[in-house]
């Protein structure tokens, strides 16, 4: 009877001291990384003349300018890259868009090319959303999406941690937390072309995000309105679908499901395989970058 008493008091002190340390993250999250502005970075192409401006939406929690500079020396010498770097806190998609048309204009390209990764994807069809709105400028665009979910249902994590996000901020503690388990956390293997300096920097940013973007980005997913029927096709020329061999194994997204629901809006929908990344690497971007971009600037 004793030890049950005393297992008893020593759960009641863990789930206290666990709802202080929350509260305490809570409260400093009301100050802390509190930045809502997205970064929008250009990456001119070798040529010096801009053709092709592919514009790329990172996945989640993933630092856009790292990727960028993994992406640039496998894009053609005429490509230019307008990479987003999302806010430490929130996805305005409106604010995204002005900000990377303002980086087109000073292009001045012939065509663009949106790449959404994971969430990305998203991001990107509310981004031609407001291209379709402006006019479409630069016409119809091509969109590939790589291993995008095409709504929250796509995604193997319980809903309610989507939900969570919504209303709990995150702060240094919890961001603390979050990059120590990110650290224990292993890699896909790197391409022989691969920068294992870009690698370990994606890493760590990745890592140091911080909790308030983790939980604003799991909160717009969480919020992802559900698509329109055929709602791409006045402002899409195609849609490409990327993905890795055996895709099942995605351990984030359900891929097939996620082809279905983005069908439904572009039905000529293309989806591909990357033969050279397994299914079960979701988003292995900057450790290999070449195999994604290859099938990034093919010609469909």
């Amino acid at each position: 009877m004793k030890i049950a008493r005393r297992c008893a008091l020593w759960i009641a002190i863990v789930i206290a001291i666990f709802i202080a340390l929350v509260t305490i993250d809570s409260l400093v999250g009301l100050v802390y990384r509190t930045d809502t502005t997205a970064k929008v970075s250009i990456i001119s192409p070798r040529s010096g003349t801009t053709r092709r401006a592919i514009v790329v939406f990172p996945g989640y929690m993933m630092s856009g300018a790292i990727l960028g500079r993994a992406f640039a020396k496998h894009v053609a010498d005429e490509d230019a890259l307008v990479v987003v770097d999302y806010a430490e806190r929130g996805v305005n998609v409106q604010q995204i868009y002005v900000k990377v048309m303002a980086s087109l204009r000073t292009l001045k390209p012939v065509e663009i090319r949106v790449y959404g990764a994971s969430m990305g994807g998203m991001i990107g069809k509310l981004f031609l959303d407001y291209y379709r709105q402006d006019g479409a400028p630069y016409g119809k665009v091509l969109l590939v999406l790589d291993s995008a979910p095409a709504g929250p249902n796509d995604i193997k994590r319980p809903t309610f941690l989507f939900n969570f996000g919504c209303w709990y901020r995150g702060g240094p503690l919890s961001t603390a937390v979050w990059a120590a388990v990110s650290k224990c956390m292993s890699g896909p293997p790197i391409e022989d072309n691969a920068s294992p300096d870009l690698v370990r920097a994606a890493r760590h940013a990745g890592a140091w995000a911080g909790m308030p973007s983790a939980t604003s980005q799991a909160c717009f997913i969480a919020e992802f309105n559900p698509m329109i029927e055929n709602e791409l096709v006045d402002i899409a020329k195609q849609v490409i679908y990327l993905h890795g061999d055996s895709p099942a194994d995605d351990p984030l997204v359900r891929v097939s499901e996620s082809v279905e629901g983005w069908r439904k809006v572009y039905p000529n929908l293309i989806a591909i395989t990357i033969q050279s990344r397994a299914g079960r690497w979701h988003l292995p971007l900057v450790e290999r970058p070449s195999e994604t971009v290859k099938a990034l600037i093919a010609t469909y």
